[in-house]
């Protein structure tokens, strides 16, 4: 993995995943594309930020997110707030629910979620998306 780059194979055992959920993460559109390799055209690579996103996405699924709240939140496009970030977190919670919340993890690590978060100020201020960005899991 020279100069912290990795292949898709590496980026999947450092992630913890099969090179086909990573492939299909990517196909979906919310792990970003491989980035080209500084002086080589034809070569694209993994960066950390990817195995960040990929870790992301694994404790956010592991909290009850979907994937299609996880392309909400990693889009840095879109004009999410904390707020926004809250309220996504009390419908999945409120889903959950409704589903017959038989998995207690998850109903609690969304509780958790929730409750950590006052719901103001920006998408860098908010608890939540900390939580899933947070190393120590």
């Amino acid at each position: 993995m020279g100069s912290g780059t990795f292949t898709v194979g590496q980026l999947a055992r450092a992630a913890g995943l099969d090179i086909d959920d990573v492939q299909s993460l990517r196909a979906r559109g919310v792990l970003q594309p491989p980035r080209r390799q500084r002086g080589r055209t034809d070569d694209v690579a993994y960066h950390h930020e990817h195995l960040d996103r990929l870790k992301f996405i694994k404790h956010a699924l592991a909290c009850g997110f979907t994937l299609e709240d996880i392309a909400e939140l990693v889009n840095p496009g879109a004009l999410v707030t904390c707020g926004d970030v809250r309220a996504l977190t009390q419908r999945r919670l409120e889903q959950v629910r409704e589903a017959g919340g038989t998995d207690a993890v998850v109903v609690a690590r969304l509780e958790k979620l929730r409750e950590a978060c006052a719901g103001a100020g920006s998408r860098r201020e908010c608890s939540i998306l900390e939580a899933l960005s947070a190393e120590e899991r």
